[in-house]
């Protein structure tokens, strides 16, 4: 029974030193930032691609002449906003000026990664977009992993013409519960991204494209947030791809998908 006793013991003292841990330590499990300098972007700049700033706000920019519309894209969880010029690839051929955020602790950034200061950030680029565009060009937000939160939330107080959402998920907790099901998540997490809770609250159109072999992220979430969204929505499911390759496996699928949602777009409008 003593023995019994120290097995429990010891193994409810490792579970709570566990607890601590994931709570102490869980932006390092959820943000991975590249921390090459904001600015040093040869490969995006030989696409005439301009860094900005706009008070703290950093940002990509590349504007085209005949321009009818905005796309402005919330990247991942992992590197910067440098390492999405594939992102840039899926929008060529539909006259979109395309601004693209660096979130804040990502491109050497002195500031923490957090829900609260990208959601900020997300906000205010989208502001700052509309108060320099003398011609109210229709603004589109492009969301990938982390960033279809970040988009879906920017849609719930913002007005916009439609969402594009590459690997969406209801909440970064639910995801996390999900790999983690022996953990009380919902109880340690900081960083929810309550997307369910932001799509409920947004009337734009949306698009959501998914892999079907999505291990990180599983496509179940994605069929669960498309319900949550309220307007014209769609799922494409991408057969063969998963997390990182559902970009290079289905660049066709996503090109000409993304091109006429935003054509209808500006039809229904």
């Amino acid at each position: 029974m003593k023995t019994i006793f120290v097995y429990l013991s010891t193994g409810c003292i490792s579970y709570l030193f566990i607890l601590i841990a994931m709570y102490l330590f869980q932006e390092t499990f959820l943000f991975f930032p590249d921390q090459s300098p904001f600015g040093q972007c040869p490969g995006m700049f030989n696409d005439d691609v301009i860094s900005r700033q706009a008070g703290d706000v950093r940002f990509y920019s590349k504007e085209v002449e005949d321009s009818d519309k905005w796309v402005i894209i919330f990247h991942g969880n992992a590197g910067n906003a440098c390492d999405r010029t594939y992102l840039f690839d899926l929008l060529k051929d539909t006259k979109s000026n395309i601004a693209i955020l660096e979130y804040p602790g990502y491109g050497n950034d002195s500031n923490k990664p957090s829900q609260s200061i990208i959601l900020e950030h997300a906000f205010k680029l989208v502001r700052h977009i509309r108060e320099m565009d003398s011609r109210a060009l229709p603004i589109y937000l492009l969301g990938e992993s982390l960033g279809t939160g970040v988009a879906t939330f920017v849609a719930s107080t913002s007005e916009v013409s439609g969402l594009i959402l590459i690997s969406a998920y209801t909440s970064i907790s639910d995801v996390a519960q999900h790999h983690y099901p022996w953990l009380p998540v919902k109880y340690l997490i900081k960083h929810s991204f309550n997307a369910t809770l932001w799509a409920n609250k947004t009337q734009a159109p949306v698009i959501l494209f998914h892999g079907i072999n999505d291990n990180i992220i599983p496509i179940e979430f994605a069929r669960r947030q498309l319900i949550n969204f309220h307007g014209q929505k769609k799922l494409i499911e991408i057969s063969n791809s998963g997390h990182n390759d559902i970009v290079d496996r289905g660049a066709n699928i996503l090109h000409e998908n993304i091109k006429a949602f935003i054509k209808a777009g500006q039809i229904a409008k």
